[in-house]
């Protein structure tokens, strides 16, 4: 297949737009004799005038003669082997050119390319060409190829199309590369949102039918994905195509069904995301913690409620609650337990702003848990119009340290 191609003079992007780390790398690949290429988000984000996250690069040079030409490189992963070329600051992340899904895995050996039962690929380092490469990808928008040979834009899978157009696009049958990676369903929600973009409806439909298939995806991988999705500045339109698309039961089962039933609890949750957004425009940083504080808050006040009905202390029933929603979800999402322990400090810690007599509040402002705590009770009391002077207590008390 000939690719479309731009030429320099006839697109935006530009070499002061791309990390100098990411420069460095292309040009000594270049230099070496390889083609080497900026591919996926990286290009997508510069033709839309975005700030790309990262800066991802493709070359036909395998990772272990990466590894040779660059002394600051780790290889890295079992399913995809991946070069870490690292820059104080910075990791420029370089993969070798790989082939699409063989249709006969027995063609190759068990630790090169291997799928499970269910059709998932676990396992897959089978090199290809540029071309082989870009349409193994997910989305058309994602296939999109920077070459810094001669500053062009390469395009074998109509990704400039649908940037046009404004389309989250499958490459290949949805179904099949829905199955291949259940993850990608959730990315597709991801970019829809992010981007305001609209899912292609063969891709909309595809994510109906196999939304369960989520529960099938790497614990470990979904909790990384869901930081992805919330931290990207538009947790609010991403929350509305993971609900559109019905991925939000799958991805917190009990969690989900629990807002379905009343809308001011959907409300809390909306509330919750809209601040998540206006942090992460103000370019403020909030650790995965305090993210699950923030959506489960309501959940979790509700189940320790529950368990002082039924006889446990209130602090006792703050901390279950967490562990137990939270280590419950581990099957889906496998949320850490260091964060798993600072949610229930974080909720726990809440009844400690109804004491306001004599040096408890001053031991209370000076414990390392306090920002968190305050975070989640100002959202909480904004958004419910409750504990309202307490909360104007705390505020000076913050703001005076007396």
């Amino acid at each position: 297949m000939e690719p479309i191609l731009l030429k320099r003079s006839d697109h935006n992007v530009s070499r002061r737009n791309i990390s100098s780390a990411a420069i460095k790398v292309l040009y000594r690949l270049k230099d070496e004799g390889y083609t080497a290429y900026i591919a996926g988000g990286g290009v997508r984000d510069l033709l839309l005038d975005r700030r790309p996250k990262d800066f991802d690069i493709a070359t036909d040079a395998t990772p272990e003669q990466l590894r040779k030409m660059f002394r600051n490189c780790r290889l890295i992963g079992r399913r995809f082997r991946l070069a870490h070329i690292l820059f104080r600051g910075e990791i420029i992340e370089t993969a070798t050119f790989r082939a699409p899904v063989p249709e006969n895995e027995g063609e190759h050996s068990d630790n090169i390319f291997r799928t499970g039962e269910d059709g998932q690929v676990m396992r897959d380092n089978v090199f290809g060409t540029p071309e082989q490469d870009a349409l193994r990808r997910d989305f058309t928008i994602n296939a999109l190829f920077y070459n810094i040979a001669n500053f062009s834009i390469i395009d074998y899978a109509g990704g400039l199309e649908d940037l046009k157009k404004k389309i989250i696009r499958v490459i290949g049958d949805p179904d099949t590369r829905f199955t291949e990676d259940p993850v990608r369903m959730i990315r597709a929600a991801r970019f829809a949102g992010t981007l305001g973009f609209e899912i292609e409806p063969e891709a909309y439909d595809s994510i109906c039918r196999n939304a369960d298939k989520l529960a099938l995806a790497a614990p470990s991988r979904m909790y990384e994905e869901v930081q992805k999705l919330f931290f990207c500045g538009h947790a609010k339109a991403v929350f509305h195509w993971l609900e559109k698309t019905d991925l939000l039961h799958p991805m917190f089962h009990d969690f989900s069904h629990w807002i379905d039933e009343d809308k001011t609890r959907h409300d809390w949750v909306i509330h919750t995301l809209e601040q998540m957004d206006r942090w992460r425009k103000a370019e403020l940083r909030v650790h995965p913690a305090l993210l699950f504080a923030l959506i489960f808050g309501e959940y979790h006040e509700f189940l320790a409620k529950e368990l002082v009905e039924a006889g446990t202390a209130p602090h006792d029933a703050a901390r279950e609650a967490v562990h137990k929603h939270l280590q419950g979800m581990c099957g889906n999402v496998r949320v850490p337990k260091q964060a798993i322990y600072q949610v229930s400090d974080i909720m726990s810690n809440q009844l400690r702003f109804h004491k306001t007599k004599g040096r408890v509040p001053q031991r209370f402002l000076q414990h390392k848990g306090f920002p968190d705590a305050f975070l989640y009770f100002k959202l909480s009391a904004k958004a419910h119009h409750r504990n309202e002077e307490l909360l104007t207590y705390w505020t000076d008390l913050r703001a005076t340290g007396k």
